[in-house]
Parts: C-alpha cells; sequence; structure tokens
C-alpha cells in the first residue's frame, strides 16, 4: 500500500497489515511530519482514483481526523518498516561526462590510426601474454596439486 506524506509528498510502500486494524501515527522519515494514517478499506481503493465533490463532508472529516491525530500525537509513535519511493531524475552532469569520454576515446582512435602507431598490436601483444603466462601458472598448479594427492 503506497502513503504519502502530506507535508512533503514523499511516497512510501507500507505494509496494509502493520495499519490495522484501526490506523495508526506514523512519521516521514524525510521531514519528520508525523499524521494518523488509516488503512485502506477496500471501497476507498476503488473511490481513491475519483475525486470527492462534496467539500461539507471531507471539512468535518478532517476535523474529526486532526483531533484524533492530535489525542494520539500524546501515545508513543513508532515508525512503520516501509520503503522510500523516490523519483530518478536524470543528472545531466553525469550525461555530458559521458559524452564528452566518448568524443575523447574516438578522438585518441583516429590520432593513433592517423600517425601510424601500432599501439593497437603492442596492446594485443601485451594481453595474450599476459593469459599465456596465466595459463601456464594454472596448469602448473594444477601438476603440483595432482603430485601432493597422489
Amino acid at each position: 500500500m503506497f502513503i504519502q506524506c502530506s507535508d512533503c509528498d514523499y511516497k512510501y510502500i507500507v505494509n496494509s497489515a502493520d495499519l490495522k486494524p484501526d490506523g495508526r501515527m506514523v512519521e516521514c522519515a524525510n521531514c519528520n511530519h508525523r499524521w494518523y494514517q488509516e488503512p485502506l478499506k477496500a471501497q476507498e481503493f476503488l473511490s481513491s482514483s475519483i475525486p470527492n465533490v462534496s467539500s461539507e463532508d471531507s471539512s468535518t472529516n478532517e476535523q474529526n481526523k486532526k483531533n484524533d491525530a492530535k489525542d494520539i500525537l500524546d501515545k508513543e509513535i513508532k515508525n512503520l518498516p516501509s520503503t522510500v519511493v523516490r523519483e530518478k531524475k536524470v543528472s545531466l552532469l553525469n550525461t555530458f561526462l559521458v559524452i564528452f569520454l566518448l568524443v575523447f576515446l574516438f578522438f585518441l582512435f583516429w590520432v593513433f590510426k592517423s600517425y601510424g602507431s601500432n599501439i593497437f598490436v603492442l596492446v594485443s601483444f601485451y594481453i595474450n601474454e599476459f593469459f599465456f603466462n596465466l595459463r601456464l601458472i594454472i596448469d602448473d598448479l594444477a601438476k603440483i596439486i595432482y603430485q601432493i594427492l597422489n
């Protein structure tokens, strides 16, 4: 079940069983705002997407909820186990850094190719040499372990 802080609009995923049977006081992890959260009933699940039309009923309900919340504020408030739902924002700095890195790499490849440097052949040689030596080491270790065990 999703709940939302009325003060800072942070959204939380909460197990609805933690709010039953009558609801409880919850506290926002972001702004420390406290409010009384009631569990949603089956009717509220369906009507939560439909806006309320009557303003008189909602204002009296809000006043009753505020009075109930003030009474409950005196009691101990325990935070619910919840997960904060945050919207991920695109970082422009990271985007520009990735684009700059790609352009820089293409430029380096172009410079090495155009000036006839055989840096790629040299790098390929060292990589192949590394794996060849690694294979020799592993084979030697396997022979030693085989001799110890037999």
